[in-house]
């Protein structure tokens, strides 16, 4: 029986929060983007947070399933562990579809807009209902696709297809010695430098087929940072605190600087900092670091994350298409800065709420549902 990890769940739930500052400052509300990198690039690379989820959740299933799949890949183990973790993001998934889905026919019915075109197009709605949004049919896969009805959800999508082959993942890398993973890291960071270069240049913009080897390659950073974790070895040369202080301000570097020459390079040397943020954090302890990620309200944030990872696009589009109708103008045009940065806080409180009650009353209920139903059958 695995052990939870407390501190990785409150970092969840700070990934998410940066991601929904990054969509609201840069995609919804510009005007906050532009008032915010006036001091910081800090927000502007919010999407860096993405490949933190990945690197994570390579860990955190490392974590899990290491000892389910460390000898074997029998079809038992297999078939429940793919429909646990499909039972952990396909419902709430298909509801905020069906929400985007209502507002559309709302648009149809009552607002005398167009709708189901552009981005949310039926051809689309298809790919996005079955996790399809990295197979775009639409266009060549290195070039860009605007098919995704909930923006995030493309991140879910490619995340699924390597759930698919995890377990045997699992079942060539648990087998590896220190030396052979050093190795097998390395490898795969340089990968993906060669993935952003020779795709679009940067992690932000990297989707439909290069968004698989994105994810793929950053959960195997995480599978191996898992095992360096498991060895402990580090602990006998680094302070952990030490090490949180390294992690921590790598990352506040990379995120505060924006490089438009080398926005590759930029991206990439963030992710071995989150390997070692990730390291640092997990073993508990006495630090500062610790503690405030161990309070329980970064818990109960890390807890909901994914209900706010999910719903913030869908307020944002809300938001968007109230403005319009109520005031006939696009949203934050002649904003103030004071006022843009109050609508960021006024949209952090409502993503907040929405994103607690989506996770009581859809999240856990759908996913506890979906387990009881087939572990019935299964009885029966």
């Amino acid at each position: 029986m695995y052990k939870h990890i407390k501190s990785l769940t409150s970092l969840r739930g700070i990934a998410a929060l940066v991601v929904v500052i990054y969509h609201f400052s840069y995609y919804g509300l510009p005007k906050t983007g532009s008032t915010l990198s006036a001091y910081t690039n800090f927000f502007q690379n919010g999407y860096l947070w993405v490949d933190f989820f990945f690197i994570l959740s390579g860990f955190i299933m490392t974590h899990v399933y290491a000892e389910t799949f460390c000898l074997k890949v029998s079809l038992k183990n297999y078939r429940s562990y793919l429909f646990s973790r499909f039972a952990r993001i396909y419902p709430l998934h298909i509801f905020i579809i069906s929400l985007f889905v209502g507002l559309e026919v709302v648009k149809l019915l009552f607002l005398n807009t167009s709708a189901f075109t552009d981005k949310f197009n039926l051809t689309a709605l298809f790919s996005n209902i079955f996790l399809l949004q990295a197979f775009d049919i639409k266009c060549p896969p290195l070039l860009w696709c605007n098919t995704y009805w909930n923006e995030p959800a493309w991140s879910i999508s490619v995340e699924f297809l390597i759930y698919c082959i995890f377990p045997f993942l699992l079942l060539i890398l648990l087998k590896n010695k220190s030396k052979i993973d050093l190795i097998i890291y390395s490898s795969t960071l340089f990968c993906i430098l060669l993935l952003i270069t020779f795709t679009r240049g940067n992690l932000d913009t990297i989707i439909g087929i290069p968004s698989i080897a994105r994810c793929g390659l950053e959960c195997i950073l995480g599978i191996i940072t898992y095992k360096i974790y498991r060895r402990g070895n580090y602990k006998k040369y680094f302070n952990l605190n030490l090490l949180a202080i390294i992690a921590i301000t790598w990352i506040i570097l990379i995120m505060h600087y924006y490089w438009p020459h080398f926005r590759n390079l930029h991206d990439w040397l963030i992710l071995p900092a989150f390997s070692l943020l990730i390291l640092a954090v997990s073993i508990n302890n006495n630090s500062v670091t610790s503690k405030i990620l161990n309070s329980g309200l970064m818990l109960y944030i890390g807890t909901i994350s994914y209900s706010i990872y999910m719903v913030h696009w869908f307020v944002q589009e809300l938001l968007r298409i109230f403005w319009i109708y109520k005031f006939n103008d696009v949203f934050g045009k002649g904003f103030t800065e004071y006022q843009a940065l109050t609508s960021l806080g006024v949209f952090l409180m409502i993503v907040l709420l929405a994103g607690s009650l989506i996770y009581r009353f859809i999240e856990v209920p759908m996913r506890n549902y979906l387990k009881s139903t087939i572990l019935r059958k299964k009885c029966i």
